[in-house]
């Protein structure tokens, strides 16, 4: 699956690198490990190469792919709406799914949060960690130094504050099946 000194990308603690694969005598069975090491160094962990997918380790996207992920962040709307702790437990989940998309939505949500000044500090510190890791991947995928990844991920916050939905990307059908709104239209959430 992975091979040593491949990078990979852990929910709970984010980019990691594949320092060996090995096998390990636990109780009499020999189990196969990837022992990781973080991106700063200070971390060391053991995943059982059968647990990987279980605990939402994966590889890092390819340059076309963040490319892609980066220009499509948008401020979820409906989160911003709800009370603080609802959107606290929300933005865990998707934290949690270690997917570079989810983690962009709650980034760039808690961003609106903040240029509103309506994040909570427990956002606020989420916002940070997330933050990080998104621009540690950045900056191995993108082979820049860390703090280019982190002005260029700020800088795809900023514009993502600025998207506007159109209404051809939402549904909004009337009782007869017809768009009720002029697909010309746009709507500033």
């Amino acid at each position: 699956m992975f091979l040593p000194g491949d990078h990979v990308f852990y929910p709970k603690g984010g980019v990691f690198k594949v320092e060996t694969k090995a096998n390990k005598e636990i109780m009499g069975r020999s189990i196969s490990f990837y022992d990781l090491v973080s991106s700063d160094g200070k971390t060391k962990i053991s995943i059982p190469e059968r647990n990987v997918g279980r605990v939402g380790v994966r590889g890092l996207l390819t340059p076309i792919e963040l490319q892609s992920a980066l220009e499509t962040f948008t401020p979820d709307l409906k989160l911003t709406k709800l009370h603080h702790k609802n959107r606290k437990s929300k933005f865990e989940v998707l934290r949690q799914t270690g997917d570079f998309n989810d983690m962009g939505i709650v980034v760039a949500t808690i961003h609106s949060l903040i240029q509103k000044t309506k994040a909570t500090f427990e956002e606020k510190r989420m916002y940070d960690q997330i933050r990080k890791r998104l621009a540690d991947e950045i900056a191995i995928v993108k082979k820049l130094k860390p703090e280019s990844a982190e002005k260029l991920l700020h800088e795809f916050l900023n514009l993502s504050l600025s998207r506007k939905i159109t209404i051809s990307d939402v549904s909004v059908d009337d009782e007869n099946g017809q768009d009720d709104v002029d697909e010309e239209e746009e709507d500033d959430f």
